[in-house]
């Protein structure tokens, strides 16, 4: 497809990821200040409103970190700007949420890292080390509290690895986010306590906690998941129209307004609360 022909229509790549600061915005308003309390009790669904409407954000930006990793004229580059960041995030996440403060700008560029490694490693005709190299950069992200854990730098990979297939790249995102948000908040829910109470406390005491879990995972936390994993899957659409250009725009701007964002609506909640 030739430029000409990608520019015609649909949305290039600033539009699409002033799309999903948009998203990121309404996320984080619902984690800072509960919006929808006046209208639901925290036990409704609808609670986590704006935190589903905000699932949209990471799969766009994640799919546009796999796409700089395949454009940019300058992966040194593009890598000091991600890991400078990822450090000039991680500073007002620690104030503002020290147990909590997970920076994904920090799993971006470890994702980054795990494909800039696997190349230059292929190049020198050493794929095998290459790989074993990115493994370790995408496990990093947990214990640096990379936000979406390992999983999340595994996607930018796996997209990166689609090539510009967009098809097969739509295709893989789906599969990823229903393996983040539905199996990953099942294995949550049932996987993990199992590993805790079987080897000590055996099948009977299991099927006693499984038995005192049902009504809660019935009424509330498969629909929630299932919500969280719908709009997420809602990303695919805008992805869908997007036309290969990159638009417009800044592109500091984005670099800025993650940290941004977070420090100004960190300070209107501490100042309302």
């Amino acid at each position: 497809m030739s430029a000409l022909e990608r520019s015609s229509g649909g949305l290039s790549g600033t539009q699409l990821k002033y799309l999903a600061a948009l998203f990121m915005v309404i996320d984080h308003v619902g984690m800072f200040f509960e919006p929808m309390s006046p209208f639901f009790p925290p036990d409704s669904l609808w609670f986590y409103l704006f935190r589903y409407v905000g699932r949209l954000a990471f799969p766009i930006f994640a799919f546009f970190v796999a796409e700089g990793c395949r454009k940019t004229r300058d992966y040194a580059a593009y890598l000091r700007r991600l890991f400078c960041f990822a450090a000039l995030t991680q500073i007002p996440l620690y104030f503002v949420m020290p147990e909590d403060g997970h920076s994904v700008i920090t799993t971006f560029f470890l994702a980054s890292l795990a494909i800039g490694l696997y190349r230059r490693s292929q190049e020198k005709g050493r794929p095998v080390l290459g790989l074993l190299l990115g493994g370790v950069c995408v496990f990093l992200v947990q214990p640096l509290h990379g936000d979406y854990g390992w999983i999340g730098a595994l996607i930018v990979v796996i997209l990166y690895f689609c090539g510009e297939d967009r098809a097969r790249q739509l295709r893989m995102l789906a599969l990823c986010l229903l393996c983040y948000y539905l199996a990953g908040n099942l294995w949550a829910y049932w996987g993990v306590p199992a590993l805790s109470i079987l080897p000590t406390e055996g099948w009977a005491r299991f099927l006693v906690d499984m038995r005192g879990r049902l009504p809660y995972f019935q009424r509330f936390y498969l629909p929630y998941s299932l919500l969280m994993t719908a709009f997420a899957c809602l990303s695919l659409a805008p992805l869908s129209r997007y036309n290969g250009t990159r638009g417009n725009g800044n592109r500091w701007f984005f670099y800025w307004f993650y940290p941004g964002h977070l420090v100004l609506l960190a300070g209107l909640s501490a100042l309302l609360s």
